[in-house]
């Protein structure tokens, strides 16, 4: 009996280890593969009107997450919003306005926006049509 007590013992904790190294490679590996677009994000100041879970000036990345799937279409189309701006009262997210990047590639502006739509949704969206 105390020999089943030891081996369910030694396998819950290989279990929960294995679980948690998982889950560990997993976080890594998202960190890596969104690395270059918050580089991007960094280095064209995007911080200064965007933020993981507060509307700034612009939508937050839970917001805009919540709106847009992370579907290539819709990565593309928000890579050239980024790209060409936004003039005042004519963007989906109000009168706010978005100062064009031209001088960004599609490819990086497509980086940018992966990064962005890596974070969770915002289940109440509440920065949508709450702008005007």
């Amino acid at each position: 009996m105390i020999k089943l007590y030891n081996i369910l013992f030694a396998s819950a904790i290989f279990v929960s280890c294995n679980s948690s190294s998982t889950k560990t490679a997993e976080k890594e590996t998202d960190t890596l593969k969104f690395a270059k677009g918050k580089a991007l994000f960094a280095q064209n100041n995007c911080g200064g009107c965007h933020a993981e879970k507060d509307a700034i000036i612009g939508p937050s990345f839970s917001n805009i997450a919540a709106e847009y799937e992370a579907s290539q279409a819709n990565i593309a189309h928000l890579a050239h919003v980024v790209i060409i701006g936004v003039k005042p009262n004519e963007g989906v997210w109000g009168s706010r306005e978005m100062t064009p990047h031209l001088k960004l590639s599609p490819a990086d502006a497509e980086e940018i926006v992966k990064y962005m739509l890596s974070f969770p949704p915002d289940p109440n969206k509440p920065f949508l049509h709450n702008t005007k």
